[in-house]
């Protein structure tokens, strides 16, 4: 029996003509790289499936085989021939073993400056997502959803709009085709005001649902290029956990954006975790519907113990007097608005239960065409786990293991890929591109990879301005 694993807008615009700020996406031109990591002992077979937005096959991709917990990547420009120029659409993936993915959308390799966001493959979709940030002509910055259908018929979707307050102001119904996509555009939805704005997209009960939504920046100057993507999410909890946040990090500044998906009005408490030390800071009330978060960059929206702070750490976020009626979702802003300005990603918090003993990051690179990755791996729960972050071989990198550790005091880890034990020394020579495989024993784990644009580590490739700056969750295996 073949493991299914939906992912939305897989493929934006292949090789097409440059398209206009007015239309669904900021203008240039757009493409997608997919990269597919097999999270089994055994080799898969993959199959890709591409649909146009009126549910016909646009083609059936045989993607051949990945070997044990490795990964593969398809730029699909150019790995995937026969994807006509100028499509848009869905795609689903297809294994004979346990897989997952992650999605990249942006310009051109090549391009400077540059744009890129990354989403995660939907293994679960539920009928009814919930989207945190999304804003029309906000300060320059706009947004759109790509919402798919992820069942075999035709089906309604609504889309339900709240303001910062949590009042709901506007609604959109669509019909969908089986597996197909629709782009919900929010900078040309007449409807809504300019502002920010938290979403919930609704199918009917046995129609499942799988959303990806991207928000961006203006992109008049190599600083306001920021395009985020994140993974619309269907359930909530009354705690969540996020495996980093960051503080006059390097010029990096995280934000949160905490929504109310439940029934009550609620407040939460946000634990933050640094250097071996606690800060708490406690919300205003929040409303059903309504999102509410710090950025961590405004001293004036943190508590007063955090001033001066700095540093890499990450979070827990829990509901006051919690019930069955008070349910929360969170994303996860981070961004550099100094030095290289025009940087930013969005990642999903977890839910305890995302947490697992087996983590996979599907895609991993060390001085990779001028791209390097970064690891941050985070416990749930209290007590201590003993973990290995295992690289598989790729390349002249052979396969190897580095072992951490997670306590209370430190419940969070991290590691730069090119300063990895195992990889080759030196600038510019590591070449690596693989996937990285979490095991620990103890407490369950959660964490984040990020990909970004580092020509201080390789020069080969010249100096790239704007948004290359990628970040996917890890995968519960």
């Amino acid at each position: 029996m073949k493991k299914v694993l939906a992912i939305i807008a897989v493929v934006v615009v292949i090789l097409a003509a440059t398209v206009s700020g007015a239309s669904a996406f900021p203008a240039g031109t757009w493409v997608s790289g997919v990269t597919v990591a097999n999270l089994s002992g055994d080799t898969a077979a993959v199959v890709i499936t591409f649909y146009n937005p009126n549910g016909s096959v646009a083609l059936y991709f045989d993607g051949g085989t990945i070997g044990p917990n490795g990964a593969k990547t398809w730029y699909l420009p150019s790995h995937v021939p026969g994807l006509a120029d100028g499509f848009i659409g869905s795609a689903v993936v297809e294994a004979d073993q346990p897989v997952a993915a992650i999605v990249n959308t942006q310009l051109p390799s090549g391009s400077n400056p540059m744009r890129v966001g990354t989403s995660t493959g939907v293994g679960q979709p539920t009928p009814s997502v919930y989207a945190t940030q999304l804003m029309k002509n906000s300060g320059g910055w706009n947004s759109y959803c790509a919402v798919q259908n992820a069942g075999s018929t035709a089906f309604n979707v609504n889309a339900y709009y709240f303001n910062s307050a949590g009042t709901q102001v506007d609604s959109d119904t669509q019909s969908i085709p089986g597996y197909a996509s629709y782009i919900f555009d929010q900078s040309t939805d007449a409807e809504l005001a300019n502002g920010t704005y938290s979403a919930r997209f609704a199918g009917d009960a046995d129609h499942p649902l799988a959303v990806v939504c991207n928000f961006y920046n203006v992109g008049t100057s190599a600083s306001t290029e920021q395009f985020h993507s994140y993974n619309g999410i269907g359930q909530g909890g009354p705690v969540l956990h996020i495996p980093r946040v960051v503080k006059d990090y390097y010029n990096y500044q995280s934000g949160l954006r905490v929504q109310n998906v439940g029934t009550e009005a609620l407040a939460v408490t946000v634990t933050y975790y640094f250097g071996g030390n606690s800060y708490t800071q406690n919300s205003p009330s929040i409303g059903p519907g309504q999102a509410w978060g710090p950025y961590l960059g405004s001293e004036a929206q943190l508590p007063a113990s955090m001033a001066g702070l700095s540093g890499s750490g990450s979070a827990v976020v829990e509901v006051q007097s919690p019930n069955a009626n008070k349910l929360i979702i969170a994303t996860v802003n981070e961004d550099n608005r100094v030095n290289p300005a025009g940087r930013g990603v969005t990642y999903e918090a977890a839910l305890p239960t995302d947490a697992t003993n087996t983590l996979i990051f599907s895609q991993v690179t060390s001085e990779y065409y001028g791209y390097s990755s970064g690891i941050q791996v985070a416990k749930v729960g209290d007590g201590t786990s003993d973990c290995q972050a295992c690289y598989s071989a790729f390349g002249p990198i052979s396969a190897f293991c580095v072992p951490f550790s997670l306590s209370d005091a430190t419940p969070s880890w991290s590691q730069f890929a090119p300063s990895a034990p195992g990889m080759i020394a030196g600038i510019s020579n590591d070449n690596y591109n693989g996937a990285v495989t979490v095991t620990c024993t103890g407490q369950p784990v959660i964490g984040i990879a990020n990909n970004s644009f580092r020509f201080d580590r390789d020069k080969r490739y010249g100096n790239v301005l704007g948004d290359a700056f990628t970040t996917a969750r890890g995968i519960n295996n």
